[in-house]
């Protein structure tokens, strides 16, 4: 996890965890031009870590663990070795 996705989980929680897209863009636009796309990616990164979820188009809530994902191994790639 970056400092800024911590940043936006323990802000997140000393609002109740849930938030919408909007009010994070102006807790987090340190951006001159284009903030609201640059907080929204990374708002999509921590959705599809696992860190939060989206409850519908524009509004997120935090999680209570992260997404597993376990790792998957082509087995051509195990051929290789061989």
């Amino acid at each position: 996890m970056t400092t800024e996705q911590a940043n936006i989980i323990a802000w997140a929680r000393s609002v109740g965890g849930q938030f919408t897209k909007r009010e994070a863009v102006a807790q987090f636009d340190n951006y001159y031009h284009g903030g609201d796309k640059y907080v929204g990616e990374r708002l999509s990164r921590m959705v599809d870590a696992g860190l939060l979820e989206r409850v519908s188009p524009g509004r997120y809530k935090i999680v209570k663990g992260k997404k597993s994902n376990p790792a998957t191994i082509d087995t051509n790639q195990t051929e290789l070795f061989k």
